[in-house]
């Protein structure tokens, strides 16, 4: 599914060059859970954007169905993003004036997606969440799990191949985080394709497949049995 030949990340701070990272190789098959970890500054949150295209590599290959993506424009880029993936962040990331279903909803507006269909869906995104209940709540009527579970939802919306979650659990109390987690399980039971980036080495053996990161380079990468709590 995803192969990154070589890839290097190097960032520029003022009149410094400063790698993120620096020659990975990876590949993801499609079903896969990986897990990522590693120290602060290991390259983490940039393999993640790398993967998703939300930012490109400084070097090397990054192989997307077999098509090297890096030769790509940003239009073309975009529209991969669109199409392949979904992103679940730490901060949620929801529109405050936007009632739960409406947030869902809004990649689909984007899609161009009827508006009856754009709810219909949204309905059985939170559904699948287990959010049905706060169809008409706005994000700040919600705990962090409700909106953390939200945007869960909202990054299915447009049934993306490959959903990348930067620290989804790292705002919320452990009993919310469980049940985030738990939804990840479950869509991967369900065949999604999971790349997760954590701190917590409880959370990181929830995948079947544990990376760590050191120095922007892939120091271990390991199977693991999966864990659904």
């Amino acid at each position: 599914m995803i192969e990154l030949r070589r890839v290097t990340k190097i960032y520029r701070m003022g009149e410094q060059d400063v790698p993120a990272l620096a020659g990975v190789d990876f590949h993801l098959t499609r079903g896969e859970f990986v897990t990522v970890m590693g120290p602060s500054g290991s390259g983490k949150s940039t393999l993640l954007h790398i993967l998703g295209c939300l930012d490109v590599p400084t070097s090397g290959q990054y192989l997307l169905e077999g098509t090297d993506i890096t030769t790509l424009s940003e239009r073309e880029l975009a529209a991969i993003r669109n199409r392949h993936f979904g992103f679940v962040f730490q901060s949620f990331n929801l529109f405050p004036e936007m009632t739960a279903w409406e947030n869902v909803a809004m990649p689909l507006v984007y899609a161009g997606v009827p508006p009856k269909e754009r709810r219909a869906k949204a309905m059985e995104l939170l559904a699948a969440v287990d959010m049905e209940h706060r169809l008409h709540h706005f994000p700040a009527q919600m705990s962090g799990g409700e909106q953390q579970r939200v945007a869960i939802a909202r990054a299915l919306a447009n049934d993306p191949t490959l959903l990348l979650a930067d620290e989804p659990t790292g705002n919320l109390p452990s009993q919310q985080g469980e049940e985030v987690l738990s939804i990840f399980n479950r869509l991967n039971d369900d065949g999604m394709t999971i790349v997760l980036v954590t701190h917590d080495p409880a959370i990181g053996r929830r995948g079947q497949r544990l990376i760590r990161l050191c120095d922007g380079l892939i120091a271990d990468d390991q199977p693991l049995r999966n864990v659904t709590g």
